[in-house]
């Protein structure tokens, strides 16, 4: 008999639930331990399941670490896109849009943020994870581009694609300097002068 459509297995949900459990107990030892001071048994006792299990999803620690990039990538980036489109369709102005997605953006970034620390780390020590995060940089690029091309015609710049990851960099390098360094100038001034900036940079 055919499975009704979206219907879970229960081993897959089991399978499913524990992967999650995983991912989860990772992100919080990872935070307070640092990647170099957590191990694969640490995150499965964190988890409450066996070792094994461990090793039946992930590879070693280098591959949860990544697949919990991924997760917090895919939250935080479906997110801020789908709050732009909304802003979109009640007929906000575009630089109205791109001012909240800044904000939006630099506070996601107060989630874990010895987390992002270990990240910023792990993609100069470890050569896996710099590439890794290489793809993901240019994942997030692709997608904001895709974001504001149907809009080109509101902005100033010429060429889009460069202006993409000018802004998505700008964007990075604030939420790190203005959150995860506690810049001295503060979060809230940080914000404002980069929206600010940017806005200058995109619209005529």
């Amino acid at each position: 008999m055919t499975r009704p459509e979206g219907e879970y297995h229960p081993k897959q949900k089991r399978a499913d639930e524990k992967k999650s459990r995983l991912l989860d107990a990772a992100l919080e030892l990872f935070s307070s331990e640092g990647y170099h001071g957590t191990t694969a048994k640490a995150i499965a006792a964190q988890a409450g399941v066996a070792t094994g299990s461990f090793y039946r999803y992930y590879r070693d620690k280098k591959v949860v670490f990544m697949a919990v990039c991924l997760r917090m990538e895919e939250k935080l980036g479906s997110r801020i896109f789908e709050l732009g489109e909304q802003m979109r369709s009640e007929g906000r102005p575009e630089h109205e849009v791109l001012a909240e997605l800044i904000r939006f953006a630099v506070a996601g970034h107060e989630h874990h943020k010895t987390f992002h620390r270990e990240v910023l780390a792990m993609q100069i020590q470890d050569p896996d994870v710099g590439a890794w995060c290489r793809r993901r940089e240019a994942r997030l690029v692709a997608a904001l581009l895709a974001f504001l091309r149907p809009m080109r015609s509101s902005y100033r710049v010429d060429d889009l694609e460069a202006a993409a990851e000018m802004v998505y960099y700008a964007i990075e390098e604030a939420a790190h300097r203005a959150v995860i360094f506690d810049s001295p100038v503060g979060q809230e001034r940080l914000v404002r002068e980069l929206q600010d900036m940017l806005a200058r940079y995109l619209f005529a």
